[in-house]
């Protein structure tokens, strides 16, 4: 009986064992059945990330692939195309575009206004005006009285600058240049937020004026030098580059000798082609209804003054 009771007890622990072995075998089964299906494919993919595909430069159209099918149209590709300040030749506008313009300036400005009877526009252009000094420069204004430039900005109205300097500030470095033109800048954009700024390209000088050193500094390569920051600035701010207008300046890119009376200030006529220059080259706003359109039979006449024809304004630096 005893005999029989210790041969079925065998039977049950090698029963159990055999289970006990199974379990373990599948267990490790599942483990390496984990491993290699799900593990290693993910460290694989940690390890060997998939192509993303080709790069997309910023205001580039994606290039197509082999079959000329293009990018995939689930993808969704975000552009940021840089920022091109440069004012393209657009619609011309009347004069009726500077009712709403401020003109900061030096005397070559004092000239845009006067030769082209800008008396609608709210003009900031002061005789020996510079990137230096508009901070103890003075202005007079209507309803504003005098005060310095700097002080004035904050003040008037207006939904456009334009910004014309370079002449007098010839003895700066471009680099440093760029940075008193950003200061600017920056004062107009925090008091006038919605203002667009027109920055204009300097202009040069005649060759003539260049060669016989009474420029003081002002020289074609030096021009050239602030135009890059100028435009750099633009860029970094957002705001508008005028390019020289070619009617301007010869094919060396020296300011014509007939379109100036000292090779430096624009005389009356040329003033003019100026103006026109800056008439066909507007950024129009996004709600235009047609405010600024040139009237039918429009021509632009001669520069009159209280019934007088205007051409001997000579104005210094």
């Amino acid at each position: 009986m005893q005999q029989h009771y210790n041969h079925s007890r065998r039977r049950v622990l090698r029963r159990r064992r055999i289970m006990v072995i199974a379990a373990a075998i599948l267990l490790v089964a599942a483990v390496v059945f984990a491993v290699v299906h799900w593990v290693i494919p993910a460290l694989n993919k940690e390890i060997n990330p998939p192509d993303p595909g080709p790069a997309v430069t910023p205001g580039v159209d994606p290039v197509p692939d082999s079959a000329g099918t293009g990018t995939n149209p689930d993808d969704d590709i975000i552009y940021h195309p840089t920022f091109d300040p440069v004012v393209p030749e657009s619609q011309q506008v009347s004069e009726k575009w500077f009712d709403d313009a401020v003109i900061l300036g030096d005397s070559r400005s004092q000239g845009l206004v006067l030769y082209n009877s800008l008396s609608n526009c709210t003009s900031l252009a002061v005789k020996s005006l510079s990137l230096t000094n508009y901070t103890s420069k003075e202005a007079t204004l209507p309803g504003l009285g005098t005060d310095t430039v700097a002080n004035l900005i904050p003040q008037v109205g207006g939904k456009r600058f334009y910004l014309v300097f370079g002449m007098n500030d010839m003895g700066l470095s471009a680099e440093t240049f760029g940075q008193y033109f950003s200061r600017l800048v920056d004062l107009i954009q925090t008091s006038h937020p919605d203002a667009d700024i027109y920055a204009q390209a300097v202009l040069p000088v005649t060759e003539l004026k260049e060669q016989s050193g009474a420029s003081s500094g002002f020289s074609l390569a030096h021009v050239k030098e602030f135009n890059e920051a100028l435009l750099q600035v633009c860029i970094e701010k957002q705001i508008w580059y005028l390019d020289i207008p070619e009617t301007l300046v010869d094919e060396k890119g020296y300011l014509l000798d007939d379109a100036s009376w000292d090779g430096v200030h624009l005389n009356a006529s040329y003033c003019r082609d100026w103006m026109n220059y800056l008439l066909c080259h507007v950024v129009l706003p996004e709600d235009y209804n047609g405010e600024y359109d040139v009237p039918i039979g429009y021509h632009p006449g001669d520069v009159v003054v209280d019934g007088v024809t205007v051409y001997d304004f000579m104005p210094a630096n």
